[in-house]
């Protein structure tokens, strides 16, 4: 639900197998309302009823194909408090009286009473605007909440962060999010995803930097078996994917010009077409983009394409920016990382503190979460070593350990790390770590690993 809901654009829909009856009701209704829909049978709208549409319904009782006490019944099990409002004959006002206490809203008695009905259509949609905007703010309550513990820092940038995703996350807008490597873009298009309606569909990250330009449109649009050499099967592109979803595209300026062109065709028509295939494929889904820079004026980016992705922007500041964030960041992630790591946390030193203050962290937060692996691997007492450029694993008790053993510690250690950085998603740590599922299922029981363990401590 768009959180800029106004009464004007709450629909009443008609649902009635009399034309005439369905027009001039239309007609009556349009001198002070401007969203009218009208339906011959409630079948044919049954399935667009969602929970918090905005909407009222004004449905006849009796029509050849359906019942409308019944049709009301079943807009009640998808939103209790939408409300539906029984168009009856005369002989029919004892079953809606009956109606109105199964929680029916009203009824009217054909043929209309003018100001009953108005003043019935008048109340009802009150009515549904103040349960939408008491939905809506409740929403934004619990979101608030959620986004506390999802973005740690207080810094004023950060609080502008936090309100900037709260507030556009129920705008189904396409956001351009700025920020540089390793600051937390996907994290904040997941905030978006997550708090939006269409938070039950698929949040699917793309990112562009990391497809070859050749392959950029196979990618995006999909294609079908035997469209080039190497495509032995079909495979549906990611817009598709996305479908009622969000598609993240990630360091987006790195997508080619004609690559550009061809994303803002689609996004123009929402339609794709396969490579291999002349089918014109529907496509509905939130464009979240992200790049880290300046896209307005820039020569490699198509302007046309740049409006329409940037309806609003989101700032990341870099961590150098935040200092005030720093060593409650670090402190988080490595006592998080102690947990998962079997070791134990030990408060920061005020050696460590000026360390990390003082520290520039080109990597921002992606960089201080390393940071504070190694800080927790080495028993949190040696921050030189964990800001250390070089991710080589040395034990402290090294002594009297063989390599074997030594190897394995390491071993089982960017496992479980792994795990915790990709919350229990198997998938992504076999690709990042370039293993087999059945090698790495063999060392999850040597070294006695449950990634349900990793998926429970995030969620």
């Amino acid at each position: 639900m768009n959180n800029s809901l106004e009464k004007d654009n709450i629909t009443i829909i008609i649902v009635d197998d009399d034309e005439d009856i369905r027009i001039n009701t239309a007609d009556l209704l349009s001198t002070q309302y401007k969203n009218i829909e009208l339906y011959d049978s409630p079948i044919k709208i049954i399935k667009k009823i969602t929970p918090n549409l905005p909407a009222i319904i004004l449905t006849d009782l009796r029509m050849p194909d359906a019942d409308g006490f019944e049709f009301a019944q079943k807009v009640q099990e998808i939103d209790p408090n939408l409300p539906v409002i029984l168009m009856t004959g005369y002989g029919d006002i004892s079953i809606a009286v009956d109606a109105i206490k199964h929680g029916i809203y009203d009824f009217i008695e054909k043929p209309f009473d003018i100001d009953h009905l108005m003043d019935s259509i008048h109340r009802a949609i009150e009515k549904r605007f103040l349960t939408l905007s008491l939905a809506e703010i409740q929403q934004k309550l619990d979101n608030n909440i959620k986004i506390e513990n999802r973005l740690i820092g207080y810094c004023p940038a950060i609080k502008q962060l936090k309100r900037d995703i709260v507030d556009f996350a129920p705008m189904d807008i396409p956001i351009m999010i700025y920020g540089e490597t390793g600051s937390g873009k996907e994290l904040a298009a997941r905030c978006l995803h997550e708090y939006s309606s269409r938070s039950q569909y698929n949040f699917v990250p793309l990112n562009c930097a990391a497809i070859p330009e050749q392959l950029a449109e196979a990618e995006l649009f999909g294609y079908k078996k035997g469209a080039f050499t190497d495509a032995k099967s079909s495979r549906i592109g990611k817009l598709e994917y996305a479908k009622n979803g969000t598609l993240f595209l990630d360091e987006i300026e790195s997508l080619s010009l004609a690559t550009q062109a061809k994303l803002l065709r689609a996004l123009s028509d929402n339609v794709i077409t396969p490579i291999g295939s002349n089918e014109e494929i529907p496509i509905n889904c939130r464009i979240i983009s992200a790049t880290k820079e300046d896209l307005r004026n820039n020569n490699d980016f198509r302007q046309d394409l740049f409006f329409r992705l940037q309806v609003a922007e989101i700032k990341i500041p870099p961590l150098k920016e935040r200092k005030e964030d720093i060593a409650h960041l670090f402190e988080v992630f490595s006592i998080q990382h102690c947990k998962n790591l079997g070791t134990n946390y030990r408060a920061i030193t005020p050696y460590t503190l000026d360390k990390l203050m003082s520290y520039s962290w080109p990597g921002n937060v992606r960089e201080l979460i390393n940071v504070s692996t190694r800080y927790a691997i080495k028993n949190c007492s040696d921050i030189d070593y964990a800001l250390e450029s070089t991710e080589t694993f040395i034990e402290t008790d090294s002594q009297g350990k063989s390599l074997k053993e030594l190897v394995e510690k390491y071993e089982s250690s960017v496992i479980k790390l792994k795990l915790h950085e990709h919350r229990g998603k198997v998938s992504k740590v076999l690709d990042e770590l370039s293993i087999e599922r059945r090698t790495f299922n063999q060392k999850l029981n040597k070294y006695n690993i449950n990634t349900s363990d990793y998926k429970l401590k995030e969620e």
